[in-house]
């Protein structure tokens, strides 16, 4: 059995990397790696003061297609009901999150998505086709143009 130790390491940068685009250090936000109960997935409380009051979120990251709750759920409980304002669970795109509570905000990842059922690394610009880009941006004549009967 050959050990992928390098591999793990990658993903973990990519992971950090989604985290900190969505929760940012200029925001306030501090990120601290807790233990997982499950070996692949990342769990962080991620915790800032705002106003005085102290805020936490409840974080895991999981590259499974069917993500479980297992991990996510650990970090919330050794949170105090007071200051936890959330739970967030980042995946790759295309993960099967329809059995994750509503409660718990799903964060799709940009870098890994699945593709036939195989976890791929979106960088590479034929894996990253297969998913719907986001909206186009509105020309500007269609902007100049609505901007127009309001100015007469």
């Amino acid at each position: 059995m050959i050990n992928m130790g390098s591999a793990h390491d990658i993903m973990q940068i990519f992971a950090y990397k989604e985290i900190r685009t969505h929760f940012k250090e200029c925001d306030g936000w501090e990120c601290r790696q807790v233990p997982s109960p499950c070996v692949r997935d990342i769990t962080c409380v991620l915790s800032r003061e705002v106003r005085g009051r102290k805020e936490a979120m409840a974080l895991a990251v999981s590259y499974d297609e069917d993500p479980s709750m297992l991990a996510l759920e650990a970090v919330a409980a050794s949170l105090t009901r007071k200051i936890l304002n959330g739970q967030y669970l980042i995946v790759p795109k295309a993960a099967n999150v329809s059995a994750i509570p509503k409660a718990v905000h799903i964060i799709s990842m940009e870098s890994f998505g699945f593709v036939d059922g195989r976890l791929v690394w979106l960088a590479r610009k034929k894996n990253a086709k297969r998913y719907p880009q986001p909206e186009e941006a509105v020309e500007m004549s269609a902007v100049s143009a609505a901007c127009e009967t309001h100015m007469a």
